[in-house]
Parts: structure tokens; sequence; C-alpha cells
């Protein structure tokens, strides 16, 4: 995991400040942009990215006309799962009791450096890599926070519910007459947790959890 932290934070800077290097002197334009649209989990309950919920964010965007930009973004949405035959095994003796359900909150923020690799004037396909904190809080179908139930995990185990997440993102977008954009945006959040879910020792899948975004966006230009 540290590797690929420092991985993605050298990436990022690399990217970044290779944008700064170049037009410097060009004036820079800037945009907010809105979207919205499904968010689905892959982890321990239930089938990979079978099921969705609501996802919003909003975010500030950088030097619209270089091939580089950077870019600020907040995210508020939640991800569901369910198997209700889950079971497993404790290897400490005591009986396991996980949860078969859950439902997690969670708000995000990051900066992302986004690369244009179509740059026109008209539209832009771009890559992008983040980097910022993620908070989740799973609940039970009783809405009872399930980071408070250390029955429902190994004995002795516990986690934090503030982490670091790693976005990463492939878009397009298309300018309109009026320089607003609409666009679509399409990834997985990265965030470095198996608990999502809140099963960990007594998660069936290796890895961290994670989530898949579909995102429709709006642009539009500002200027101050």
């Amino acid at each position: 995991m540290k590797i690929r932290f420092i991985f993605f934070l050298a990436l990022l800077l690399l990217l970044t400040l290779d944008g700064w290097s170049q037009d410097s002197l060009t004036q820079k334009r800037r945009e907010i942009h809105f979207g919205i649209g499904p968010a689905s989990y892959g982890g321990d309950l239930g089938k990979a990215y079978s099921g969705s919920s609501l996802l919003v964010n909003i975010g500030f965007k950088l030097n619209k006309d270089k091939k580089l930009n950077g870019n600020f973004r907040l995210s508020i949405g939640s991800v569901t799962g369910q198997e209700l035959d889950y079971s497993t095994t404790d290897n400490t003796g005591v009986p396991a009791t996980p949860n078969t359900f859950f439902k997690s909150s969670f708000i995000g923020l990051n900066y992302e450096a986004h690369y244009n690799f179509l740059d026109k004037k008209k539209y832009k396909v771009y890559l992008s890599q983040g980097i910022g904190l993620f908070r989740f809080n799973p609940k039970d179908e009783s809405n009872n926070n399930l980071v408070d139930m250390p029955d429902t995990r190994s004995l002795g185990e516990s986690y934090r519910n503030l982490i670091i997440q790693l976005p990463t993102q492939l878009g397009a977008k298309y300018y309109l007459p009026n320089d607003f954009a609409i666009g679509v945006q399409f990834g997985f959040m990265n965030p470095i947790t198996d608990y999502l879910d809140n099963l960990g020792v007594w998660g069936n899948k290796n890895g961290n959890d994670n989530i898949l975004v579909l995102q429709f966006e709006l642009h539009a230009p500002i200027s101050f």
C-alpha cells in the first residue's frame, strides 16, 4: 500500500510540475463543474458492482486551455451491499457473526491531475489521477454504526474510517457555443481500505474494497 501511495504521489507531482512549465504567461481560465450518477460497490458482500447508489460531486478546475489541468473535487454518496447467506469461519475459535448487509455513506475531497490526450477546441478526452481524503460510515439494516459493533468482526479487529483515496478516471467533455460543456466521467474511487462493508478478516475476497463511478457532468466557465 505504501509503495502504491508513493507512486501515485510522485506521478501527480511530475504531471503538475510539467503543466506549470508550459505556457506560464498564458491567462488561466477556470471552470466549476457539477456531476451526478451511479456509484457501485465491489467487496465481500454480494456480486461485485451489481448494485448502485447515487453519487454527486462538485469541483473547481484550473487551466482549462492546457493539456494538463489541476482539479479539486468534493464527492458525496453512498454504497450498499447484501448477501443473506454470507458465512465465514474464525480461526480463533470465537463464533463468527459477520454482518450480511451494510450501507456506507461517504464524503471525499481530492486533488486531481487531468491530462488531455485528445485536446481539441470543441472536445477533450482526458485521463485523471487524484489523491485525497475519504471518510465513510458503514451501517447495518437498523441504521446502527457497524464500526461500533465489534462482534461483527474478528476478536480485537478495528479500523479507521478516515483514509486516503487514489481516484482514477477516464473522461470526455464537449463544449457548447457559450463555453459551457457537458461531459461524462468513468472510473474507480480507489479508497485504501477493506472495510467499506465492515468486513476485513472475515471477508472472503482479497484486496481493498472499491467503488465504480459513472458521472454525467456540466462544466461552467468562471472568471475573477
